[in-house]
């Protein structure tokens, strides 16, 4: 199996400052706590890292604190690099591979649904501007489209595919997984993200990517590695996981998570909102 998108894949919610901006020291010491924790591999700027909220000049300066944070680890840190148009995209693929990262996600965000061929073009694109591996974030409940195990095997062909994110918000996962399984091979690595189910359901895959892992990373690695004393870890991450999904401000919402576990930042920028006191009080009961 093709490092990076293999194993436990933390994605840390990107710090803020007072003034917005992103607060590198506390980037830092997420990434410095959950390479240390034994995570396998982490991504900035993903859907927990509002990455899509950041400019190009903050995206670099967020990537390269992770880089260097995660230094002699051995935990490779990868970029999501989703944007509004294949320039952007392109353009934070180069920068991503200058930055250091060892891979790039990539979710085929439109303003409307992209059909099929426009999806291999934008990834025939980051294919051609950079040589990093790529993993393919397939999204379908947010973006409407729904990746097909043809076109992953014709960008399999064309371009350094070497991951597959998919949702646990789907029916009939473990039929999907083996669906992309038989046409990429092994040497595609296959994930899955949803904390809630992942918890519930501890599902055998090449990887687990969550928000989460950044912020509980020792309970996190414990339950990946199925540890013998992981009880207490999973009832605490599963409690979590509940009370997340049930608060509408999700990214606030691992901000104040954050804030209790001792990271410092801000509410996340606009346009996704603060977390309420209440939702912030229960999940502090939840930690104690």
């Amino acid at each position: 199996m093709t490092e990076p998108f293999t194993g436990l894949i933390a994605y840390p919610i990107t710090p803020t400052g007072i003034d917005g901006e992103p607060n590198l020291a506390s980037v830092a010491q997420l990434v410095t706590e959950a390479a240390a924790a034994g995570v396998n591999g982490i991504t900035v700027l993903a859907s927990s890292g509002a990455g899509v909220t950041f400019d190009r000049t903050e995206r670099r300066r967020v990537l390269e604190t992770a880089v260097k944070s995660a230094a002699g680890s051995g935990v490779p840190v990868c970029t999501a690099i989703t944007a509004v148009s294949t320039r952007e995209v392109t353009a934070l693929a180069a920068d991503a591979e200058s930055a250091g990262a060892a891979g790039v996600l990539v979710a085929p965000f439109g303003y409307y649904p992209l059909s099929d061929a426009e999806v291999r073009t934008l990834f025939r694109a980051v294919g051609d501007s950079t040589g990093l591996p790529v993993c393919f974030y397939n999204k379908p409940v947010q973006l409407q489209y729904d990746v097909t195990p043809d076109t992953l095997l014709e960008l399999a062909r064309s371009i350094n595919l070497r991951g597959v994110k998919e949702s646990t918000a789907r029916a009939d996962v473990p039929a999907r997984v083996g669906q992309i399984r038989s046409v990429l091979g092994p040497d595609v690595a296959i994930g899955l993200s949803g904390d809630v189910a992942l918890l519930r359901d501890l599902p055998v895959a090449d990887a687990w990517h969550t928000g989460l892992a950044a912020l509980l990373p020792a309970d996190y690695v414990s339950v990946w590695q199925r540890s013998a004393d992981s009880a207490p870890a999973l009832e605490r991450l599963r409690a979590v996981a509940g009370e997340l999904a049930q608060i509408p401000r999700w990214v606030g919402a691992l901000h104040a998570l954050g804030l209790l576990r001792g990271v410092e930042t801000a509410a996340p920028r606009g346009p996704f909102a603060a977390a309420l006191p209440a939702d912030s009080d229960r999940l502090s009961r939840l930690l104690t």
